[in-house]
């Protein structure tokens, strides 16, 4: 667990709860804005540690794999924040992403030196894609220590006004990458976005004391 706090650490930054709208009702058509909440996938594989004695709000959801339920050791984080922007733009999300391995080498230097060459650190690859319909930015690495390697899938998945963030650690490229989409696949989003200036309001629903009275009758006694 000490291993993939760090891992956490790094990839996780703190955080707001994840839900952002206009009240504190959840989002709808006359409260826009976005929730996403997310479940254990399979209780008999994951199990949620307690990072603290006592969770506060912000505090990210990490979840590991039981012994003998996956390849090896495993977990995965995720963390919400508010995103900087609802609408991403596809040319920025590129460029972020083309850092990633930048980033990487850096990293992998400064872990070297630290560790006398024990803990490296690899970029796998990096991209712009999407995911449940919303931008997200997926990056691969590859790290070693001590001889042993492990795989992490990491995601920023821009959904509607949340960023919400997500690690995935497995001792295979293959594992780590399947358990990152089953847990964004596990994913409640509720997300409706505010309509633009001048747009006629959206009217809510008002349900009926009685029902609505026939249509009067067209000329010559004919109902239509």
């Amino acid at each position: 667990m000490q291993r993939f706090g760090l891992i956490v650490v790094l990839v996780l930054a703190p955080a707001v709860a994840g839900c952002v709208t206009a009240s504190n009702g959840p989002p709808s058509p006359e409260r826009p804005g976005t929730r996403v909440t997310l479940t254990n996938p399979n209780p008999q594989k994951w199990s949620r540690a307690a990072l603290n004695a006592r969770p506060r709000p912000g505090d990210p959801s990490i979840y590991i794999c039981k012994p003998l339920a996956c390849a090896g050791a495993a977990m995965v984080g995720i963390q919400t924040s508010a995103s900087p922007t609802r609408n991403p733009d596809r040319t920025a999300l590129e460029k972020a992403a083309k850092l990633l391995p930048t980033q990487a080498k850096a990293q992998d230097l400064m872990m070297e030196a630290a560790s006398e060459g024990d803990e490296r650190v690899t970029s796998l690859s990096s991209k712009v894609t999407e995911m449940r319909g919303y931008p997200a930015i997926i990056a691969e690495t590859k790290r070693t220590s001590r001889g042993k390697a492990s795989f992490i899938m990491r995601g920023d998945l821009f959904i509607g006004r949340l960023l919400v963030k997500m690690v995935s650690q497995s001792t295979t490229r293959d594992e780590a990458k399947r358990n990152f989409e089953e847990f964004v696949a596990t994913l409640e989003i509720i997300d409706f976005e505010a309509p633009p200036p001048g747009a006629a309001p959206v009217e809510p629903a008002v349900a009926l004391d009685q029902p609505p009275e026939p249509p009067a009758p067209a000329p010559g006694g004919v109902t239509q």
